[in-house]
């Protein structure tokens, strides 16, 4: 079975039509609080190695260790 990244796993919950973005969550590790989350509606753009917040925040990529949809987890960093 093929390995998704973030970014490709992002990018599925986003654009297709079965899923609801709204119901995303994004745990990452910050280098100064830990492990933090923020959800698909905070998310204004996917780049190549950030994922950029509508809050002006850029998230990089290497640091999000779970996706999960609706609670549950659909993405974990092995």
């Amino acid at each position: 079975m093929r390995k998704y990244s973030a970014r490709e796993m992002l990018n599925k919950l986003r654009w297709h039509p079965e899923y609801d973005f709204s119901r995303v969550t994004v745990v990452y590790l910050d280098r100064f609080h830990g492990f933090l989350e923020f959800t698909g509606d905070e998310i204004d753009e996917i780049g190549h190695k950030f994922v950029y917040l509508k809050s002006g925040a850029a998230i990089p990529q290497h640091r999000i260790v779970e996706i999960k949809y609706g609670g549950e987890s659909v993405w974990r960093r092995q």
